[in-house]
């Protein structure tokens, strides 16, 4: 896999891997409620966090 640098790079490789994305995800309501990426809130805090950061900026 190519390394990817910047949001130029990241674009290019979701346009060149759009249909395995696809067919690999999974709508987060098909998931069972008790789902450790449902109940990880790691991301949560992080997003809460860049928010904040930006707000100051």
């Amino acid at each position: 896999m190519e390394k990817i640098e910047t949001i130029e790079d990241f674009r290019r490789f979701v346009e060149r891997n759009r249909d395995l994305i696809r067919e690999k995800s999974v709508e987060v309501c098909d998931l069972p409620e008790d789902d450790d990426w449902i109940n990880d809130d790691e991301w949560d805090v992080i997003y809460e966090r860049e928010v904040k950061t930006r707000k100051r900026n």
